[in-house]
């Protein structure tokens, strides 16, 4: 059992990484195996404000729903920002999803005024402006546009995740690919993690009766309530990212199996492939004949079947049986519907 002196420090050092609540402290002591109550807890966070630290002071910020927010401040002494810094943010930002960025221009607007006037001394704004800020841009290919009312609940959705609280899910529109249609709503759902893919926002819950892992396009969603129920998200993060990892996205699966993927790619194909990010398990392999063997262990989905037709006669499905049969239906229906349409 750490003395108070060594408990005190390991919270001065995680507020100093980022700001924290009591409840994300909380999950973060017990995570840790810090053995102090809730009330202790508190004191030390109240008294941690008025300690002398040698680059900054702890204060706390009174936010949305009453709730106390504890954080570091630093002192103007904290270190400026250098070229790469500064090139880097320029980067974050314009290369971020026109889908947020769209909608969220004046609140980025607000932290480059922000960043400017705590870092005049690194020439903050020559960097940001001696560069056309079209010159690095992403396409947006793909991208959803999301509402006001979709910007509106992922802002409620991502408060809801801080404070680690459950959601009641009362209404979901039922045509998006990665929704379960047979679910009977209402749910309670604890929410894991929002992840942007292929263009959309989307976010991962946990069915709270069975963990049985959800996946949402964010303008699926259509009507939720915060709960007041704290639940512990580091108690469910080993269960979540092993369901998450069977996926390949986030579309479901068809069972609960899981598979050794085995795909055989052209030279040209598998050289492009093999350098790219898919999914936490792949293993790629050149043979001697230049062609490449990718490797996955997950579930079989819609949307490994698409990625897989997509490469069309540069791919052979070397197993499992049932993605050969997906590919063979697939190849039918598409088939028939460009048959039908010469005829």
């Amino acid at each position: 059992m750490l003395d108070k002196l060594s408990a005190i420090t390991r919270i001065i050092e995680k507020i100093k990484r980022f700001p924290v609540t009591f409840e994300s402290m909380r999950d973060w002591i017990r995570y840790e195996n810090i053995e102090i109550s809730d009330r202790t807890l508190y004191r030390y966070l109240e008294e941690i404000k008025n300690l002398p630290l040698n680059d900054g002071r702890i204060i706390t910020i009174d936010g949305d729903y009453n709730k106390k927010t504890w954080k570091f401040e630093y002192d103007k002494s904290a270190h400026e920002f250098g070229e790469s810094d500064i090139k880097s943010f320029l980067l974050l930002k314009n290369l971020a999803p026109c889908a947020l960025t769209q909608k969220r221009q004046g609140s980025i607007e607000k932290i480059e005024e922000v960043l400017f006037k705590a870092q005049s001394k690194s020439k903050f704004e020559y960097h940001m402006q001696s560069m056309p800020q079209a010159q690095i841009k992403t396409s947006s290919f793909n991208e959803y546009v999301y509402s006001e009312t979709e910007q509106h609940n992922l802002d409620t959705l991502i408060w809801a995740m801080q404070h680690s609280r459950k959601l009641k899910i009362m209404q979901v529109d039922v045509n998006t690919k990665t929704t379960n249609s047979q679910m009977k709503l209402p749910v309670i759902m604890m929410p894991m993690q929002i992840l942007y893919h292929n263009g959309s926002i989307y976010i991962l819950l946990l069915i709270e009766s069975s963990l049985e892992l959800m996946i949402y396009d964010l303008s699926a969603i259509k009507q939720f309530d915060i709960l007041e129920n704290i639940f512990s998200i580091q108690k469910y993060m080993d269960h979540f990212y092993a369901e998450a990892n069977k996926r390949f996205g986030v579309a479901p699966n068809f069972d609960h199996e899981l598979y050794e993927i085995k795909l055989e790619f052209n030279n040209s194909a598998g050289s492009y492939i093999s350098n790219r990010f898919w999914h936490c398990t792949q293993r790629f392999g050149q043979m001697s004949s230049g062609k490449w063997e990718m490797c996955m262990n997950l579930g079989i989905n819609a949307e490994l079947v698409d990625w897989i037709f997509g490469w069309g006669n540069q791919v052979k499905v070397l197993g499992p049986e049932l993605l050969q049969q997906k590919l063979k239906e697939k190849l039918v229906t598409m088939m028939d519907t460009y048959l039908n349409l010469t005829q």
